[in-house]
């Protein structure tokens, strides 16, 4: 059944917001991804704390004329969807791993971080970056090395201590 102008207007001002709201977007295209395969990959974007929809070009363009982006989404061969989420790297990175799997029927289009646009081989390289939780506990590595070094040299002079007191020991004990 078709959408209604309301609903129309509806979807795109609550798509105009989101993409205000997000931190990053990427644009997929897709054709021939049944609903099995779509379940699943709403399933990853909503573990990653991304989402996904699924517009009509037409609308998909006034969104974009709306976020003042420079992107036609009319251009793009098979229908397309639009992820987004919070965390900059993790909508990018869904859709790579997924896309990887499915190269025929799904691909990689455009994208956008902090407002500024990206292209496809952006947003490849951007989903090759490691996601907010791993850059966390990199930097939880960084600091507790320092700490956990200067640990091991402490105990190493307590070690070195009772091995010389051994040592005198047994030399006096022979």
């Amino acid at each position: 059944m078709p959408l209604t102008r309301q609903q129309k207007e509806e979807r795109v001002a609550t798509t105009t917001q989101d993409l205000k709201e997000a931190e990053s977007y990427v644009f997929m295209g897709y054709d021939g991804l049944n609903v099995t395969d779509m379940g699943e990959l709403r399933t990853k974007l909503y573990e990653q704390g991304a989402h996904l929809r699924v517009l009509p070009k037409r609308l998909l363009r006034l969104v974009m004329r709306n976020i003042e982006q420079d992107f036609d989404p009319t251009t793009v061969e098979g229908q397309i969807a639009v992820a987004w989420g919070n965390d900059p790297v993790a909508p990018a990175k869904v859709l790579h791993e997924f896309a990887k799997k499915r190269a025929t029927i799904m691909w990689l289009v455009a994208g956008a971080m902090g407002g500024a646009f990206l292209a496809k081989e952006q947003v490849i390289a951007l989903a090759q970056l490691p996601g907010k939780q791993e850059l966390r506990g990199q930097l939880v590595g960084v600091i507790a090395g320092p700490m956990r070094g200067l640990v091991v040299t402490l105990s190493g002079v307590q070690r070195n201590f009772v091995y010389a007191l051994k040592a005198v020991a047994d030399k006096k004990a022979a």
